[in-house]
C-alpha cells in the first residue's frame, strides 16, 4: 500500500467501480418511527440480489442504512445527552489491536479539544458477529460511538462544520501515521442529524449485526440503505455504503479527472465559513476510496462550505440541454457559470441522498441507472433500484414514477411535501445573478482579436509535414475534416485493433499517448 493506493498482483485500487442497490424510505411529513427503519431494512433485504457474497457465502461486499438520529433511544443510552441538534455522533471502526486502537482514540480526542468542543460519552456498540462471514470476520474492526457536544450557545450549523473538521483533521493524522493499524482508522458519519450503521456485511446481516437495529425504541422519518456489488476491486468495511451524503448504484467514468481537477483547486479554495481553517478540510478527496466515497467527499465539501444539498448536486451532476431537453435560460447561465470551476462527475449514476432534512435522489444525464419510486396515500414515499422492495395493496398507491436523467426528486421532511424539479433549480438558479456573472465574464474566441495571417501551404510541403509529423489519411479523413467541417470532436466505435501508442513500433505524436478512460462493459446503450 502506498499513498492510499493498493496494489497486489493484477489489482490496483485505483480502478473500483460499483453497480448496486440503492433505495430509501421516509415518512414525507417527516413522522419518525421505527416502522420507516424497518421498512428500510426490509427494502435492503429484497436488494440481497444487487450485493455480492465471496467465496465463504456468508461475506458481502457491504450493506448499510443511513437515518435521522434517533435522539429518544440515544438518550435512554447516555443520560448526559443535551437536547436534539445540540450534540453530533456517529459510529467508530477502531484496530482490533488495543494499542493502535488507544492511540486513535487519543488523537480523535485532540481534534476534538482543539476545535473547541466536547466530548460527552464513549459508547460501545453492541454487535452479534456469529453469523458474519469468515473473510469478513478476519478484518472486523472495534465498534464503538462517540457523542460530541458544542461550545454554550452553538448554533447546529456551526456543530456541523466543527464535526466536520474534528473528522478530516483525525482523518489525515491517522492516513500520516507510522503507528501499525492507525489506517483502520474510520467513521462511517459524524452529524448532529444523521447517522450511518454499515460494515462487510450482506444485506440480511445488518439488522441482526447491529443490536440497536432492532429496538423499537430507534425511530426516523427516513431510512436510506445501500447493497453493494463491487466490480474489480476488494471489499472491506469501509467502502461499504451509504456514506455521509449519500448512496451511489452505477460508475463514475470521470473519477480520475475529476479527483485531479479537485486537487488542483484547492490552492484557491476560500469561504467566510472557514476562514483560514480551510486548510483543516484539505485534501477534500481520500485518498485510496472508491468513486462513490469521492464523490460523496466532493458533496460534502460543497454543502460544508454553505450551499444546499440540491444545488451541490446540481453542480456535480449537472443535466444536459438540448433540442430534446430545453431549459430555462436562468437554468443554463446556472449550469454554465458552475461548470467554469467543477466538471460534471459522469455517470452511469443513480444517486440517493440525505442531510436529515432533505431526502432524494437523481440519475446523471444519461440516464442509465434507472430508479422508481411508489407514494402512499399516506404520506410514504419508496424508492429503490427496482419495483418489489416494499408491497403494497393497490388501493393504497397514490402514483407511481421514475427518475429522469438529470433531474431531482426532492422530499423535504420539515414542509412535509415533494419539492417538484422545475421548483428547485427554478429557486436555485435566481440566488444570484448568475446570468450577469457569465454575461459580463464571458470571452468567445470568435471575438478576440488575431494578427495572424493564414499562410498557404502548397499540396506537396503539406503531404511532407503531415508525414513528418505522423499524421495518416485515416487521421485525416476521419478526424480532422470532420473537426473543421462541424466543430464537432470526432467519436468512434470500440473494437480497434490498432496498438495503444506506448507499444506501438511505429512513431506517434504525443497527443496518441493520451486516452480517454471509460467504461467499456456496462454501458452497451452509450457505448
Amino acid at each position: 500500500m502506498r499513498g492510499g493506493v493498493i496494489k497486489r498482483g493484477l489489482y490496483k485500487s485505483t480502478y473500483e467501480h460499483d453497480s448496486c442497490g440503492i433505495g430509501f424510505v421516509a415518512s414525507i411529513q417527516g413522522k419518525r418511527s421505527y416502522d420507516i427503519i424497518r421498512r428500510g431494512l426490509e427494502v435492503l433485504e429484497r436488494m440481497e440480489h444487487r450485493g455480492a457474497e465471496s467465496a465463504d457465502n456468508k461475506t458481502g461486499d457491504g450493506s448499510g442504512i443511513m437515518m435521522q438520529i434517533p435522539h429518544a433511544f440515544y438518550a435512554d443510552e447516555i443520560s448526559s445527552l443535551p437536547e436534539a441538534g445540540g450534540y453530533g455522533t456517529g459510529l467508530v471502526f477502531l484496530p482490533r489491536d488495543t494499542h493502535a486502537a488507544e492511540y486513535c482514540i487519543g488523537e480523535f480526542e485532540g481534534a476534538v479539544r482543539e476545535e473547541g468542543q466536547r466530548i460527552i460519552a464513549w459508547r460501545d456498540v453492541p454487535v452479534d458477529n456469529s453469523d458474519i462471514g469468515e473473510i469478513a470476520a478476519r478484518s472486523e474492526p472495534v465498534m464503538r460511538q462517540v457523542f460530541i457536544a458544542g461550545r454554550e450557545g452553538q448554533s447546529q450549523e456551526v456543530l456541523e462544520r466543527k464535526l466536520y473538521i474534528i473528522r478530516k483533521v483525525a482523518e489525515k493524522r491517522m492516513r500520516n501515521s507510522t503507528v501499525t493499524g492507525a489506517s483502520h482508522f474510520y467513521i462511517p458519519s459524524l452529524s448532529s442529524r444523521t447517522i450511518v450503521y454499515k460494515g462487510m456485511l450482506m444485506p440480511s446481516q445488518v439488522k441482526s449485526y447491529f443490536d440497536d437495529l432492532h429496538d423499537l425504541r430507534m425511530s426516523s422519518a427516513i431510512a436510506l440503505v445501500h447493497s453493494r456489488f463491487s466490480t474489480n476491486t476488494l471489499p472491506s468495511w469501509d467502502l461499504a455504503q451509504p456514506f455521509r451524503l449519500l448512496a451511489h448504484n452505477g460508475e463514475i467514468n470521470t473519477i480520475k479527472g475529476n479527483r485531479f481537477w479537485m486537487q488542483a483547486r484547492e490552492s484557491s479554495f476560500a469561504t467566510n465559513l472557514f476562514g483560514k481553517e480551510i486548510e483543516k478540510i484539505l485534501p477534500v478527496i481520500e485518498e485510496g476510496k472508491s468513486d462513490s466515497a469521492s464523490f460523496d467527499n466532493a458533496l460534502e465539501m460543497l454543502v460544508a462550505t454553505g450551499r444546499s444539498l440540491p444545488h451541490a448536486l446540481m453542480m456535480l451532476i449537472p443535466e444536459s440541454w438540448n433540442e430534446k431537453n430545453p431549459l430555462p435560460d436562468s437554468l443554463k447561465y446556472f449550469y454554465e457559470y458552475h461548470a467554469t470551476f467543477m466538471e460534471p462527475w459522469d455517470g452511469p449514476a443513480s444517486m440517493v441522498f440525505c442531510d436529515g432534512r432533505y431526502v432524494g435522489g437523481t440519475l446523471d444525464r444519461n440516464g442509465l441507472r434507472p430508479s422508481r419510486y411508489v407514494i402512499t396515500k399516506d404520506d410514504m414515499i419508496v424508492m429503490a433500484s427496482e419495483v418489489g422492495v416494499q408491497t403494497f395493496p393497490p388501493e393504497e398507491i397514490a402514483t407511481k414514477g421514475r427518475l429522469m436523467p438529470g433531474k431531482l426528486l426532492l422530499i423535504d421532511t420539515e414542509e412535509g411535501r415533494i419539492i417538484p424539479d422545475e421548483e428547485v433549480k427554478e429557486s436555485i438558479s435566481h440566488q444570484r445573478p448568475y446570468k450577469k456573472w457569465v454575461e459580463s465574464n464571458r470571452i468567445k474566441l470568435i471575438d478576440m482579436p488575431s494578427k495572424a495571417v493564414p499562410v498557404a501551404i502548397d499540396d506537396d510541403s503539406l503531404h511532407r509535414m503531415q508525414v513528418l509529423h505522423g499524421y495518416s489519411r485515416e487521421d485525416i479523413e476521419n478526424l480532422l475534416i470532420t473537426m473543421a467541417a462541424t466543430g464537432a470532436e470526432p467519436t468512434g466505435s470500440m473494437g480497434t485493433d490498432t496498438p495503444l501508442a506506448v507499444f506501438s513500433e511505429k512513431p506517434q505524436r504525443l497527443f496518441n499517448y493520451f486516452k480517454q478512460v471509460f467504461a467499456q462493459v456496462t454501458n452497451p446503450a452509450i457505448d
